[in-house]
């Protein structure tokens, strides 16, 4: 009898060791997830959706490096285009957006005005200005398929709005950042979203629209 106890006890005690061992890196994976919430609360959160903004910032080129230019079937950018168009949410206003192309890929722009998201709310847009790049690798596509001769922009920055309850005579400032996305046909026509966001998990999307026009100089700093 004491022989088969003691021919039981070693898998027990092996067993018993799994055990922690699985205990520990469950630990371990909770310490690590909640690292990464506490340092960016954002990081896990909508990672399913590729197409907000904020997942892909891997498209945005820094001053430092090169932009791939605009490949033969997509419009070729030869001097300053600007955009100028309403920001659009449900057919209501929403401000206005100015875009600056220049034909080295880069995008710098600025958003702006006041509106009333509620009949309570009014906010005006204090400061606001985007910086970015096109992508030409980045591959247009609806129902009816791929379309290569689009080209796609995409632009980042912060916003500083005063936002005025007039129920509760409330006045807050909301800071956050802007994402500018869209496409450039080859009539040089350009159609995309503007998305603004505090925190990464609640966000507002307008759309925006308008037929290029052509600058020889840039309205926009260089710095």
């Amino acid at each position: 009898m004491q022989d088969d106890y003691e021919n039981l006890s070693p898998p027990r005690a092996a067993k018993s060791r799994l055990s922690g061992y699985a205990l520990l890196l469950m630990l371990l994976v909770i310490m690590v997830i909640g690292a990464v919430i506490w340092l960016d609360p954002s990081a896990l959160l909508n990672r399913g959706d590729p197409n907000l903004p904020w997942n892909q910032e891997s498209r945005l080129v820094t001053p430092a490096r090169p932009i791939q230019p605009p490949v033969p079937q997509q419009p070729n950018i030869d001097t300053l285009l600007v955009f100028t168009a309403p920001a659009v949410h449900a057919d209501a206003d929403r401000g206005e957006i100015m875009l600056g192309l220049a034909p080295d890929g880069r995008i710098e722009g600025t958003y702006s005005g006041e509106y009333r998201p509620t009949a309570d709310l009014h906010r005006q847009v204090m400061a606001c200005r985007f910086r970015g790049n096109i992508d030409s690798s980045k591959i247009y596509s609806d129902k009816q398929g791929p379309d290569h001769s689009k080209l796609f922009l995409i632009a980042k920055g912060t916003f500083l709005i005063l936002e005025t309850n007039s129920r509760t005579s409330r006045v807050r400032s909301v800071k956050g950042y802007i994402y500018v996305t869209g496409w450039l046909d080859t009539e040089y026509y350009a159609a995309g979203e503007i998305t603004i966001t505090s925190d990464k998990r609640t966000f507002e999307t307008f759309t925006w629209q308008a037929q290029a026009s052509e600058h020889a100089d840039t309205p926009f700093s260089q710095n």
